[in-house]
C-alpha cells in the first residue's frame, strides 16, 4: 500500500511539474506576441516573398545536411 501511495505522489508531482512548465511557456509565448504587436500607427512589416533563387537554395542546404549527416558527402 505505501508503494502504491508513493507512485501516486510522484505521478501527482510529475503531473503539476507538467502544468507548471505549460503555464510559463504559454506566458513566455504570450509576452513575446504583444511586444511584437506594432504600435498604433506603425507599418506592419511583411518578409518578402521567397525566390526561386532561395527555394533552390534551401533544397539544396537540406541535401547538403543529409548527404554530410549519413557519411556520403563528408567522406569526399
Amino acid at each position: 500500500m505505501g508503494r502504491l501511495l508513493v507512485f501516486v505522489a510522484t505521478l501527482a508531482l510529475i503531473v503539476a511539474f507538467g502544468a507548471v512548465l505549460v503555464t510559463i511557456i504559454a506566458r513566455i509565448l504570450d509576452a513575446g506576441r504583444r511586444a511584437s504587436t506594432p504600435a498604433h500607427g506603425q507599418e506592419v512589416y511583411r518578409p518578402m516573398a521567397p525566390t526561386p533563387f532561395q527555394k533552390i537554395t534551401y533544397a539544396a542546404l537540406v541535401v547538403l545536411l543529409f548527404g554530410v549527416s549519413t557519411g556520403w558527402l563528408g567522406g569526399l
